[in-house]
């Protein structure tokens, strides 16, 4: 099958339709998420009021504090933060379990499972490529910022006004070297479900000669992710005008009990917020990580269900 690079980036819209059950699936699995994050948060407003209130007293305090009192502080807060443990991990392997499910939903139509959802050895690997992968992209990035750091001090030491274009230069040959290893880089889960195998740096093979197809496709499925985000807007505005999340905007007077109550999940009105924005960003999902899937299945011919 002849890859189109505008095709494949209208995949996800096309598995939704095919499959709207995998779509109630990956929200109520993100809804499970949202709601238990919303249940810690609740229970921690107390907590976190009550220790931004002791160090608030300590600073105003007539004398310095004590090197007892900033480390029984810095405990309290760690101890705060230890609730929220369990988030990182839990988010880390649920957006392993979606990214996986997309591409199996879109490689294996015929695989069974509530909205291709599993928790197996394809969620372990594509978990760990994901993170190999971006350590790497941050590690680019900090010495791409290095070596433009290291222009500017040379530029400002000089004061040479062509090391200051340079500079610009360096910036952006900087910003499109990311952008070129993205791409490379970006069928690596496709590749690691389709497998079955760690595919680490396999996606520079079968992106070869596909660059431009595959980053136009990455442009249009952003620009609809970002007509989602805005239409989404919309819906979600009055929601949150219902739940009361305006308690939690810049400037807001920090009310502990009406910032509480904006996350209490036995308001019907959070639950319902909780779900219109679970099924957005399950739509999202779907939009983002399909057209990549489709793009390894058009570029390598590779039949459903292999």
């Amino acid at each position: 099958m002849a890859f189109s690079g505008s095709d494949a980036a209208f995949e996800g819209f096309r598995l939704v339709r095919r499959k709207p059950l995998a779509l109630v699936a990956w929200a109520l699995l993100y809804a499970v998420l949202s709601l238990a994050s919303l249940f810690a948060m609740s229970h921690a407003i107390g907590p976190m009021t009550a220790w931004s209130e002791r160090m608030e007293a300590l600073d105003s305090a007539s004398t310095p504090a004590s090197q007892a009192q900033v480390m029984a502080a810095f405990q309290g807060l760690g101890e705060l933060m230890l609730n929220f443990a369990w988030l990182l991990p839990v988010s880390l392997a649920i957006g392993a379990m979606l990214m996986a499910a997309v591409a199996r939903a879109v490689l294996n139509p015929r695989a069974g499972g509530f909205g291709y959802l599993r928790l197996g050895m394809d969620e372990v690997r594509v978990f760990v490529v994901t993170l190999v992968l971006a350590i790497l992209m941050v590690g680019v990035w900090m010495c791409i910022w290095m070596l433009v750091a290291i222009l500017l001090v040379v530029a400002a030491a000089t004061s040479a006004s062509w090391m200051w274009l340079l500079v610009v230069l360096g910036v952006l040959a900087g910003i499109g070297f990311m952008i070129w290893l993205a791409v490379r880089l970006s069928l690596a889960v496709p590749i690691t479900v389709a497998e079955n195998r760690f595919a680490f740096f396999d996606s520079f093979k079968v992106t070869r000669g596909h660059f431009w197809s595959l980053l136009g496709m990455a442009v249009i499925a952003g620009v609809m992710v970002l007509v989602i985000s805005v239409l989404s807007w919309i819906i979600t505005m009055p929601l949150g005008m219902m739940v009361g999340h305006e308690a939690w905007s810049v400037g807001a007077n920090s009310d502990p009990e009406a910032m509480a109550a904006a996350l209490d999940i036995s308001n019907p009105w959070v639950i319902v917020s909780a779900l219109v924005e679970a099924v957005i960003y399950a739509l999202t999902v779907g939009v983002i990580y399909a057209p990549f899937a489709a793009a390894y299945r058009d570029i390598t011919g590779a039949p459903a269900g292999d």
